[in-house]
């Protein structure tokens, strides 16, 4: 097999598998937070994926953006380090979210090869530094 057609199919499994961990739609995530009922959920969930305050990721399967779970407390409240971490992350052209979720899903050297999402929830600043090193950081440096 190709190394390209390889490389593609690994992130499809990998995608696939991320998608069957159930993560929330526009209406849980709208019920977990806590929007008014007078407000339109999805458009109060969209809103804050588009600012940049929330990650969501586009299922193609279920034609819908789904929230990863690292983003919320135990109470359901959205954490607001994710804002500041999803200012660091690269976002070019990555409407649907995934290359995001894959870097938030994948060991990581700097956390000990710890997957950033886990190691969000219990030390956001810890992941905001190792997004920071890698994606913030002065790139001519290392020449």
């Amino acid at each position: 097999m190709n190394p390209f057609c390889e490389s593609f199919q690994t992130s499809i499994n990998f995608r696939d598998e991320l998608l069957e961990k159930g993560w929330p739609d526009d209406h849980r995530v709208a019920k977990l937070v806590g929007v008014s009922r007078d407000a339109d959920p999805s458009e109060h969930v969209a809103r804050a994926r588009v600012e940049g305050r929330l990650l969501g990721v586009w299922s193609k399967r279920d034609r819908r953006f789904v929230y990863p779970v690292f983003q919320f407390d135990q109470h359901g409240k959205l954490r607001p380090e994710v804002a500041e971490l999803l200012s660091i992350l690269p976002d070019d052209d990555d409407r649907g979210g995934w290359r995001r979720a894959f870097w938030l899903y994948s060991p990581h050297s700097l956390l000990d090869g710890l997957l950033p999402a886990e190691c969000f929830t219990s030390e956001p600043a810890r992941v905001l530094e190792a997004a920071r090193q890698e994606f913030a950081a002065d790139r001519d440096a290392w020449w």
